[in-house]
């Protein structure tokens, strides 16, 4: 008798019921616009969740929400969490049958990752489908990691990661000095290409205190060595192209970077963040290059 009334007491303090136990939250319907401009009816917290998008599945994972994502997409192979996970084709051909059969109850994509007439295809089947921005600036950064928050009622865990990478981003800017070392980076070798300004990369280039050589509005031009000459840029940095690339440039003695032994080559992780503290380390990375560790 008197374990029982302990086993009733403790309950009472921790607030618990042996005689009415506990009702699950039901969800809640709330309309959102996304990046397209059209107002969705997500449920929150949403569950069964389809990411288009390797941001998307990284920033649910971040969150220790992985387990809501229910199927990827090929393009999010090379991500050791998703390992096991069912794939409704790559980006640029999902599976409307897979969809189906998954019924899924939201759909993410980041905007242009996705073909338009596939969301409309998804949205004509009655499914569920939000877009969320690029991911370009931090602002777009932290707005798509908060959003992913709320739909998975996260918000704290969000936040705690948004102010750490506020202070990792302060303390690479006090740092800086203008005007930064000119910077060059390759992303591809045959033909050669680069970032242009309004892209991912850039934002990191100016985040860590370099500048871009390359003007323009092209967002992933082709270039040419002359080109390359002729900025004479203090820093190459290389990423997803042959290790031979590097030694291509330091053969060429006329560049800076060549002069100074300043060609790096960095994971090709860090071309894309799906969190800000993501972002702050590829920034962090980035400075450490340009200034020294």
């Amino acid at each position: 008798m008197q374990t029982l009334k302990f086993i009733l007491l403790v309950c009472f303090l921790s607030g618990c019921s042996l005689l009415c136990p506990e009702k699950s939250v039901s969800p809640v319907m709330q309309e959102i616009t996304d990046a397209t401009g059209v107002k969705v009816k997500i449920s929150i917290p949403s569950k069964k969740i389809v990411s288009l998008s390797c941001g998307i599945s990284e920033g649910l994972y971040a969150l220790e929400k992985g387990d809501d994502i229910i199927a990827v997409t090929d393009d999010c192979s090379h991500l050791p969490q998703v390992k096991g996970k069912e794939s409704v084709g790559n980006k640029k051909n999902i599976s409307m049958e897979k969809m189906i059969r998954l019924s899924p109850e939201l759909v993410l994509s980041m905007d242009g990752d996705v073909p338009e007439q596939t969301i409309t295809n998804l949205r004509d089947m009655g499914i569920c489908v939000f877009v969320l921005k690029k991911g370009v600036v931090l602002e777009e950064i932290e707005e798509n990691f908060r959003f992913l928050s709320t739909i998975t009622k996260t918000q704290g865990a969000a936040e705690l990661n948004i102010d750490e990478a506020a202070k990792r981003m302060d303390a690479v800017a006090k740092r800086i000095k203008y005007p930064g070392p000119k910077v060059f980076w390759e992303i591809g070798a045959n033909p050669l290409t680069t970032v242009g300004r309004g892209t991912y990369l850039d934002t990191i280039i100016r985040l860590a205190g370099g500048e871009n050589i390359v003007s323009g509005k092209t967002k992933f031009p082709y270039y040419t060595v002359s080109a390359v000459v002729k900025n004479n840029p203090d820093v190459i940095i290389l990423s997803n192209v042959p290790e031979e690339e590097s030694l291509r440039w330091k053969q060429i003695e006329l560049i800076s970077a060549s002069q100074n032994n300043r060609i790096y080559s960095v994971e090709s992780r860090l071309m894309n963040a799906s969190t800000p503290l993501a972002m702050a380390e590829a920034v962090e990375k980035v400075s450490n290059l340009l200034y020294g560790a």
